[in-house]
């Protein structure tokens, strides 16, 4: 399906304040779909994953743990977590566990 987060490249003074993505991600519900749908939109903005695009993906993200459901509820929740946390820069392992969770 869609890639999920592209790889990006940042100057050394931009990446503490940026969240680096993981990797593709698969979709194999509909949740899923929009999830990565939603986490592709986000990505692909000018600002790219910054701080408050990944706030604003974090809320519409909660949005989908309406109707999300085990597996996949649960990896979009860790990602929704990893995406307020400020300690966490690189997304890899919760992009891992959505991409268990959407398989």
């Amino acid at each position: 399906m869609s890639k999920i987060l592209a790889g990006v490249l940042l100057g050394a003074g931009v990446l503490g304040s940026v969240i680096i993505p993981g990797p593709a991600a698969h979709a194999g519900s509909p949740v899923c779909s929009k999830a990565i749908e939603l986490i592709n939109t986000a990505i692909d903005s000018p600002a790219g994953l910054d701080a408050e695009t990944a706030e604003a993906l974090a809320d519409r993200l909660s949005g989908l743990l309406v109707v999300a459901g085990g597996a996949e509820r649960d990896g979009i929740s860790a990602y929704v977590d990893a995406l307020r946390d400020p300690e966490i820069t690189d997304l890899t392992a919760v992009t891992d566990e959505l991409n268990r969770a959407c398989a």
